[in-house]
């Protein structure tokens, strides 16, 4: 199966996909994040406990779930590549990577802003923190590694690799606050209901999907640049350069 997907992912198709997806997905991405700051500074009410602070988890759980779902996307594009040797899918993993490492460090310093007032402090090295460090780190010695080879298909083997084993800190993070004593509280929406209150659950969402789409239009970049860098397609390339 994966073998005829392979064959209609050329890398021209794909490259021409996002010359048309790139810009409706950032408007898109644009407007709903727009729209769900404006809920979260202007409409919904402060929260009686934490009063106005509490606000910034718009950013802090959106960008929180996504450095998440983009590793997991990243692993499963490693295994793709080493078993199935799909030079898209070694293109998606490296495409990825920045877009993983800026969600990640968002997470890290909207986690800071908001401990001070609520913890007293800015950083402390509990389960949940130190594990998104090291996600943090996983990123950061990802995206150095892509370019410390000379080829392509060695460093596409390497960051597969070491993209699959790292995936074992995914779970660690989601769980930390179960296995250990954290300063972070448990999960807040579950299958059970939701601990936020309903009046300011709904703006969520709606930050989560833009940031969705903002991401995909960044990826789609990442992606046609990564094709310019690999190719050998000199046509394509001067028609790109052409327009």
């Amino acid at each position: 199966m994966y073998q005829y997907v392979a064959k209609y992912l050329v890398l021209n198709k794909v490259f021409r996909f996002f010359e048309k997806a790139i810009f409706p997905s950032i408007i898109i991405g644009l407007i709903g994040f727009l729209l769900a700051s404006y809920l979260a500074i202007y409409v919904l009410p402060a929260d009686a406990e934490q009063k106005e602070i509490y606000r910034i988890l718009f950013i802090h759980v959106p960008s929180a779930i996504l450095s998440e779902i983009i590793y997991i996307f990243m692993a499963v594009s490693g295994f793709i590549y080493l078993v199935w040797r799909t030079k898209i899918s070694a293109i998606f993993l490296n495409s990825a990577i920045s877009i993983g490492l800026v969600f990640t460090a968002l997470v890290l310093m909207t986690g800071s802003i908001w401990g001070k007032p609520t913890w007293g402090t800015y950083w402390v090295w509990d389960a949940r923190i130190t594990s998104t460090f090291i996600l943090f780190v996983q990123y950061i010695g990802l995206l150095a590694l892509r370019s410390s080879f000379s080829s392509h298909q060695t460093a596409d083997q390497i960051v597969s690799i070491l993209a699959i084993i790292g995936a074992i800190n995914i779970p660690i993070i989601k769980f930390s606050v179960d296995w250990w004593n954290t300063l972070h509280q448990g999960a807040s929406i579950t299958t059970s209901g939701s601990s936020i209150d309903s009046e300011m659950l709904y703006a969520l969402p709606i930050m989560l999907i833009a940031l969705l789409f903002i991401s995909f239009a960044i990826f789609g970049r990442n992606i046609q640049f990564e094709i310019l860098n690999r190719s050998s397609n000199t046509k394509m390339i001067k028609e790109v350069l052409n327009g």
